[in-house]
């Protein structure tokens, strides 16, 4: 993963044991950003699945990324990632704290829709590299697929 701080380019590598349990707890950081956490299941998914699908619309995924000029973070190559801290902000938002084996880490302030669009990144990577994470979160629903009808229950 790389993310472009003030005059730097942060470099980390993450593990597929960091990233499922990362998206494994994405779903109660929403929660907590939309304020739904009181709201029935249903609902809470409904909102979710609204404001997700609206960050992921607005977000520009075709500008490739540009390192040019920035230092990069760590300079002695990616950092191998094996804490992730999520903190809420007064302003609505969450940093992100990724950590390696040294104190030093890198600090990420992500507003919803930015957040949104780094966990869509995310997934979309895990899935390139074949680490089959929909098996162990439940992959989000298709579209295209009609929802499976309740059962008949006779007494």
């Amino acid at each position: 993963m790389r993310a472009r701080l003030v005059d730097k380019d942060a470099r980390m590598w993450l593990t597929r044991r960091m990233v499922l349990q990362f998206l494994a707890s994405i779903g109660k950081i929403f929660d907590h950003l939309t304020g739904t956490q009181a709201q029935p299941t249903e609902q809470r998914q409904a909102v979710a699945d609204f404001r997700r699908d609206a960050a992921v619309s607005q977000a520009n995924f075709q500008t490739p990324y540009d390192d040019d000029g920035l230092e990069p973070y760590p300079p002695d190559g990616p950092l191998l990632v094996k804490k992730l801290n999520v903190a809420a902000l007064d302003t609505g938002g969450v940093r992100l704290t990724f950590t390696g084996s040294t104190s030093d880490g890198v600090r990420l302030n992500l507003g919803e829709k930015e957040l949104h669009a780094v966990v869509h990144m995310l997934r979309q990577t895990a899935d390139k590299a074949q680490w089959a994470l929909g098996a162990h979160l439940g992959a989000p629903p298709d579209p295209a697929k009609p929802a499976p009808a309740k059962p008949k229950v006779l007494n």
